[in-house]
């Protein structure tokens, strides 16, 4: 037993650093994983969400009869307007008047904010949707919703009533309607609008290395007629 020998001091404290080390990026990879797994179930939770909400509003999309803004074939925006139980083609022509004298006729915007998104959402745009049901004439008419679009924002101004969240985590699509990156399109060749963008991130982070992402790209045709240059 005379000859044997411990750890020396030097020994030890490379031992202890080297362990130290292994700890450290254990518990990094650790944490990288937690964070991911974290941000993967909230990815989902709002694309499948927003996904909810896009069937809504390309329902209602759909029951629409005018696209009142953009009002010209090709136009793309961040806002549409569009007008149910309404035709500009009705009581001689524009402004029109109700396709069904007895209902109320309605007017809805669907726009992007242009607010920097805050945390917890620190990506994207909020898709926003604002309603007048007073029975308001479709843009173009005397009324009190005659000016379109209006501001996109959490409070609807005048008489916009209704204010909704539509989608979270919206990122524009580059390039996407002529080189411009608005997410809605007015397309007469099927009488209705294009809207192309994306629920998630389109680009990675230390956080999200492997990319989640949603594309919404789709044409919705409305009721009315193909034809109609007016509604």
């Amino acid at each position: 037993m005379k000859n044997s020998r411990g750890f020396s001091i030097i020994e030890l404290v490379i031992a202890i650093s080297l362990a130290s080390f292994v700890l450290v990026g254990v518990a990094t990879i650790a944490a990288q994983m937690a964070r991911s797994q974290v941000e993967g179930i909230r990815s989902g939770t709002v694309t499948g969400w927003s996904l909810v909400s896009y069937q809504a509003m390309a329902k209602e999309i759909e029951d629409a009869n005018v696209l009142a803004a953009p009002d010209t074939h090709g136009e793309a925006s961040d806002s549409i307007v569009i007008c149910k139980n309404w035709s500009r083609g009705m009581a001689g022509g524009p402004p029109g008047g109700p396709l069904d004298a007895t209902g109320v006729s309605t007017v809805v915007q669907y726009c992007v904010d242009p607010a920097a998104p805050v945390p917890p959402e620190t990506t994207g745009f909020t898709l926003r949707r604002f309603s007048y049901d007073g029975n308001c004439p479709c843009p173009g008419a005397p009324g009190p919703c005659n000016a379109v679009p209006v501001a996109c924002t959490a409070t609807p101004p005048g008489p916009w009533t209704q204010p909704q969240v539509v989608g979270f985590r919206l990122e524009k699509i580059p390039g996407a309607y002529n080189g411009a990156p608005n997410v809605f399109l007015r397309d007469d060749t099927i009488g209705g609008v294009r809207l192309r963008y994306v629920i998630g991130r389109q680009t990675a982070t230390a956080n999200e290395p492997v990319v989640k992402f949603t594309t919404f790209d789709f044409g919705i045709s409305m009721q009315k007629q193909y034809t109609s240059t007016i509604d």
